[in-house]
């Protein structure tokens, strides 16, 4: 029969073991995992060194913060009520999540978060257990892109030669069938108009293609200011368009690291758009701004033209060929180039217009 003061050491020695046990969880966890404890506000109460590592931060900064100094706003607000809605019950939470470091990039965590109960079941603090998965994700996305790339692209030639392919089989099919040599040479004629769209469409299309696939052209520093100027210049605006007026803000960013040919393009298809399309009951006045908003560069561009009726036009905005007013040098190409040259690097383009009242097209540039 055990005595009092033995079995006190036996209870000792079984609590010793299993804090020197769950001692070395903790260090295999830390060394594997990105971890962090929080309390039931979502204050940050402890971090490990693979946290400051991801997220950038010394771990003097995330002490006493709360989660959101890593929010990268990529995720809906609904997300994350359904986490705190899941982890306030008791319940476990998991899920991928995209966070924000320090210097603005973004980064993929699995994670899964654990609430610690107290005798009554609530609550009174949380682990988050993370594991970084940045590189599969970004495959992931990127494969998936691609994809979307694909159907689009596979959409737009079926859309786009279809016409004219149409036509010239009608064409060659009446000459085959006609006997006279009059009628035979005014076809032909009206042959060549068909093959010059078919020849332009496919060019089109070719230089759309290489712009999609083209994922790895170099990035530079660019400045907003020169690269407008620079287009105005191009364009000759100052000699052959004396009455715009052309109003930029470029203070929040002036600066962007970019492709140069692929911002050029941006700028000078906006521009010779919103000249193009300028209203004759008044002076155009154009207005460029960029800002930063969710981690991100945006350049607003903005005009008082002719505007879109957004509700017949709108889905078709930046589509290949497709044009809303009556403009003889008007081919449907810039906004389609643009809007691919955009998404080819991550970003993204829509636009808000009033008809008679005039445009304003908004980029999201990649945070990357």
């Amino acid at each position: 029969m055990l005595s009092e003061d033995s079995g006190k050491v036996q209870v000792f020695k079984y609590l010793e073991g299993i804090f020197t046990e769950l001692e070395q969880q903790k260090i295999a966890l830390d060394k594997s995992a990105i971890v962090a404890f929080t309390d039931i506000k979502g204050n940050i109460t402890y971090v490990n060194d693979k946290f400051c590592e991801i997220s950038q931060y010394s771990r003097e900064e995330l002490l006493g913060q709360n989660h959101r100094i890593i929010n990268s706003g990529y995720h809906e607000p609904k997300f994350f009520r359904n986490l705190w809605k899941t982890i306030a019950r008791g319940n476990i939470w998991s899920d991928d999540i995209r966070n924000r470091a320090k210097d603005g990039s973004y980064y993929w965590v699995a994670t899964t978060i654990v609430p610690y109960l107290d005798a009554s079941g609530k609550p009174y603090q949380y682990v988050s257990i993370r594991f970084d998965i940045t590189k599969q994700k970004n495959q992931e996305l990127e494969l998936m892109r691609r994809n979307k790339q694909l159907e689009d692209f596979c959409f737009i030639v079926s859309h786009n030669l279809r016409a004219p392919l149409s036509n010239l089989l009608l064409l060659t099919s009446m000459i085959q069938e006609s006997d006279d040599s009059e009628d035979q040479k005014e076809l032909i004629e009206r042959l060549v108009k068909p093959v010059h769209l078919l020849n332009d469409t496919f060019n089109e299309l070719v230089e759309s293609l290489q712009i999609r696939q083209d994922t790895e052209i170099e990035k530079v520093n660019l400045n907003f200011k020169d690269c407008l100027e620079n287009t105005m210049e191009a364009l000759n605006v100052e000699v052959l368009y004396p009455d715009i007026e052309v109003h930029h803000d470029f203070d929040e960013v002036s600066n962007l690291r970019y492709p140069k040919k692929y911002l050029d393009s941006i700028f000078q298809n906006l521009l010779s758009n919103a000249i193009k399309y300028q209203s004759p009951k008044r002076k155009l006045r154009i207005r460029v701004k960029s800002y930063q908003k969710d981690g991100s560069a945006w350049l607003e561009f903005a005009d008082n033209g002719l505007g879109i009726n957004m509700d017949v036009h709108g889905p078709k905005l930046f589509g290949l060929r497709k044009t809303f007013h009556d403009n003889p040098d008007a081919k449907g190409f810039g906004l389609f180039i643009t809007k691919s040259q955009i998404e080819a690097v991550g970003g993204m383009i829509y636009a808000e217009s009033t008809q008679g009242r005039g445009t304003t097209f908004f980029i999201k540039f990649n945070a990357n």
